[in-house]
């Protein structure tokens, strides 16, 4: 109690002499006297004088990242996004691991939209986390849906793995594996975690749909694809890639006015270069040749790189061209 009592006298001295002009105090103790003003105008609402006390405070000691992140703070408050980074980053330049610089950071870079420099920073807490908390499966979960959204598939899986690994009957991680080996085509190791998803939860619609779209690709196990597709679209009759899925493994089952009524469904509730480029197919199926290619070139119109669809036009044009001449 008495170290206590002597060190808040001293700390009262060092902001008596500061402010007294005394040419005797060191520089550290003048700026903790100036940290400590900061402090005391921003308990009672004093804004400027407590970022005055602030910046003070820093020119005076520029290795003491506090008075930095309470500065950068004030800067975010106030909009001064530009200047909370250099703060953020000079408190980063003295302690690299500091957790509240970094999700300022991250905070501020999403406000930026600069979302990849956001994502670097929250990748780096989680994976700072998940190392003083190998237990923490939370932090992993964060991690792998972080990866998941940055396109980073392997790393996602890897996370993802190390989940399931623990938790075996974890549904999203095992949907989201599912959907990540989707992504990198491993489509052996999709069917199984979408197949794992189904067994767990046997009315997840989020799998049902992706088996079922599967299936269709692969021209495989149809009447199970449509019973499943069906019953997503049960579940969430408000999904544009659900009636997506459904539209397309009618029409593998050459049931083209169910298809269309499908497909259109689908456009209602989303406009995808996909399901343009699926209602083309069905509409040269059933010989509108006039309106596939209007349906092909509208799913160019939204996606120009598809190559495939182009040589589709080409390939009906030239058919239809050998048909006038003969």
């Amino acid at each position: 109690m008495l170290k206590l009592m002597l060190g808040i006298l001293a700390l009262a001295s060092a902001c008596a002499s500061v402010y007294a002009g005394d040419a005797g105090v060191d520089v550290k103790s003048k700026a903790l006297a100036h940290y400590i003003m900061a402090e005391i105008n921003d308990l009672n609402g004093r804004s400027a004088q407590a970022i005055d006390e602030y910046e003070r405070s820093v020119g005076l000691n520029s290795k003491e990242p506090l008075p930095r992140l309470r500065l950068a703070a004030y800067y975010i408050r106030l909009g001064l996004l530009e200047k909370s980074v250099k703060q953020l980053k000079e408190v980063l330049g003295i302690d690299p691991q500091n957790p509240q610089a970094h999700y300022l950071l991250a905070l501020v870079y999403s406000s930026q939209k600069k979302y990849d420099l956001a994502a670097r920073e929250y990748e780096h807490i989680l994976k700072t986390a998940a190392k003083e908390n190998p237990d923490n499966l939370e932090i992993y979960i964060y991690l792998a849906q972080l990866y998941y959204s940055q396109g980073k598939y392997p790393e996602a899986i890897v996370q993802f793995n190390h989940i399931v690994r623990i938790q075996p009957e974890n549904i999203s991680a095992n949907y989201l594996l599912g959907c990540a080996y989707l992504e990198i085509k491993e489509r052996a190791k999709a069917k199984e975690f979408f197949q794992k998803t189904l067994g767990l939860e046997p009315d997840h619609d989020g799998a049902l749909n992706s088996l079922a779209y599967m299936y269709a690709e692969d021209d495989v196990n149809l009447d199970e694809a449509l019973a499943m597709s069906r019953k997503a679209v049960a579940i969430d009759g408000s999904s544009g890639a659900y009636y997506d899925t459904l539209g397309w493994v009618l029409f593998k089952k050459s049931q083209y006015a169910e298809s269309l009524v499908a497909l259109q469904k689908a456009q209602a509730y989303v406009e995808d270069p996909v399901i343009y480029e699926h209602m083309g197919d069905v509409y040269k199926a059933v010989r509108e040749y006039a309106l596939a290619r209007k349906f092909w070139r509208k799913s160019l119109s939204l996606n120009p790189h598809q190559p495939h669809i182009q040589t589709k036009i080409v390939q009906l044009e030239k058919t239809q061209a050998l048909k006038n001449q003969l």
